[in-house]
């Protein structure tokens, strides 16, 4: 089984939406992490009822200590910052 998968990033700044490699060894926590610091988000990381990001393809939100596998995330799935 392949430990990383392409999914859809979308945010306001990028609505039509950027094609991100991420591993599936990282917990949602770290994801929300890398993806604030990358793209600028501002996502409070130290309210936890705020730090979260919304997924489609399986429908889900990501947050927490459960690693990225365990949501099902896959190619093609569509992650969002709102």
């Amino acid at each position: 089984m392949d430990d990383r998968v392409i999914v859809i990033f979308k945010n306001e700044q990028n609505p039509g939406g950027r094609d991100i490699e991420i591993p599936l060894n990282i917990t949602g926590n770290e994801l929300i992490y890398g993806l604030k610091e990358s793209f600028n988000l501002e996502i409070d990381i130290d309210n936890p009822e705020e730090s979260y990001l919304r997924m489609e393809n399986p429908i889900g939100l990501i947050r927490g200590d459960t690693k990225l596998i365990e949501y099902g995330i896959r190619n093609g799935s569509v992650i969002f910052a709102e």
